[in-house]
């Protein structure tokens, strides 16, 4: 779909003529040719006129000779004061005699649940309207990510305390705020929770939640499909915008590049930007320095494995939110028993309220001693997921082949369902690369984990399934193998 011409963007096309028919007067032809003439549009609000080129060589040379001067004749064609803002989009061009042959191949840029129109709000410029954050995954304890049920403790008072005052405050302060630290120590929950609280405290604010790989998905289908312009206005147009797992990016090129671009023109407009990462900056390979740069000029901030007390408090909360009570001597066990990451941790503390609901015994110190006994850490053994693949096949009867086919044959669906469940708990192994391991996308993944959980307490043979695997996998990495 191309850009229809109604009065916002009879507006902007009138703006690109006015522009070009001065400027053709004012500068030299081979500059205008190169220059000037390839400009297109992309939209227009109160504050800020949007144009691209194609490459970044032509930014540059406008931003660094002609910018001053198109600000200055736009202000003067809309009388009021505007900012020309420059991007570097992929575009296809076609004779359209409204602005000089440049206009006709960009996409609609109302897609994807963000409407362009103006809507003034509390910043003094005009974004979109709030686009619904992606949905927080499901929660088998009915929660959702928020920081009310974050259990802070030492290991992680200070990034808890950046993204609240950030979340309250959006694009004043901390902004880009970099979060780091090892997989499964609640990164991801406070960037969800970040989101919960401005679509809460500021319900007129675009926020996104969005991961690395759902990143990388969309701007290569974006490519397929002839619209990176419209997908650069989609991110460059949010109030607040939440990258999961920034690491992934490394070695991509491409999408280093656009992501560089939207950050500088979020920073530009007083947007807020949070990124998580397994690393510091410093640490992410293969990634450009200027972006390295970009991510570090915020505040970055680290998540550490939590104490014995977070442990156990993390335990009553997620106790709490299930619905029953947890006996200080059978917190404490667990507590001291899985001390890895705060997933291990509640993998743990599901499997020993699963056998309790199952068979109706109560959640003793013995009953969580009999199905702690025989779990490895995650620190103390590397838990690959071939292992775990290869152990569900030798359980099941199924080849792996036939693990990450997509058969849907119900009880192999149950056993791929069980190696997701036990990839997520015994490795550190996001949701996206365990999605790449099973031939399969993060939420699939995720949905998996979640019903697996579920009937965990509910099915006597899902868990006798789920307990056979589990200690298959742990006697083959007692062997040494």
């Amino acid at each position: 779909m191309t850009l229809a011409f109604n009065d916002e963007n009879d507006t902007l096309t009138n703006v690109i003529a006015h522009l070009k028919d001065t400027l053709g007067a004012e500068v030299p032809s081979g500059t205008f040719r190169s220059t000037i003439q390839p400009l297109q549009p992309l939209q227009i609000d109160e504050l800020v006129v949007d144009l691209a080129v194609p490459s970044e060589l032509q930014r540059n040379r406008i931003s660094s000779q002609l910018i001053e001067r198109m600000e200055e004749l736009a202000s003067e064609f809309l009388g009021r004061t505007v900012q020309v803002r420059i991007s570097v989009a992929q575009m296809r061009l076609h004779t359209d005699d409204r602005t000089g042959g440049t206009v006709g191949a960009l996409t609609d840029q109302r897609k994807d649940g963000i409407d362009l129109r103006d809507n003034p709000s509390d910043n003094g410029r005009s974004p979109a309207p709030a686009a619904p954050m992606a949905a927080p995954p499901t929660r088998t304890d009915g929660g959702i990510y928020t920081f009310d049920n974050f259990v802070i403790g030492n290991s992680n008072r200070f990034a808890h305390a950046a993204a609240v005052a950030a979340s309250e405050a959006p694009g004043q302060k901390y902004t880009p705020l970099f979060i780091y630290g090892g997989s499964g120590l609640g990164k991801t929950h406070l960037l969800r929770g970040f989101g919960h609280n401005v679509n809460s405290l500021f319900p007129n604010k675009s926020c996104l939640f969005i991961t690395t790989e759902e990143y990388l998905t969309q701007f290569v289908a974006a490519i397929s499909s002839n619209s990176v312009p419209a997908f650069a206005a989609k991110m460059r147009r949010l109030d607040v915008l939440l990258i999961d797992d920034i690491q992934f990016i490394a070695g991509k090129s491409g999408l280093q590049e656009e992501l560089f671009h939207t950050l500088n023109t979020l920073y530009d407009l007083g947007s807020q930007v949070v990124l998580s990462c397994d690393s510091k900056p410093d640490g992410i390979q293969d990634l450009e320095e200027r972006l390295r740069t970009r991510f570090s000029q915020g505040l970055v901030v680290d998540v550490q494995p939590p104490d014995i007390e977070t442990r156990m408090a993390i335990l009553n909360s997620l106790a709490e939110r299930i619905g029953f009570w947890l006996p200080s001597d059978v917190c404490e066990l667990i507590a001291n028993r899985v001390s890895d990451n705060v997933r291990s941790l509640e993998g743990a503390l599901r499997q020993v309220y699963a056998r309790s609901n199952l068979f109706n015994d109560p959640i003793t110190s013995e009953l969580a001693e009999s199905v702690l006994r025989d779990l490895v850490p995650t620190s103390e053994a590397q838990i690959s997921v071939d292992l775990i693949l290869q152990e569900t096949a030798n359980v099941s009867g199924y080849t792996v082949e036939q693990l990450i086919s997509a058969s849907r044959k119900r009880a192999l669906v149950e056993y791929r369902k069980i190696a997701m469940h036990l990839s997520r708990d015994m490795t550190n192994h996001s949701l996206a690369e365990l999605g790449a391991y099973f031939d399969r996308d993060h939420t699939t993944v995720l949905h998996a984990v979640n019903t697996s959980q579920d009937r965990l307490g509910e099915r006597a043979d899902f868990y006798d399934r789920y307990c056979k695997v589990q200690k298959a996998i742990q006697d083959r990495v007692r062997a040494g193998e």
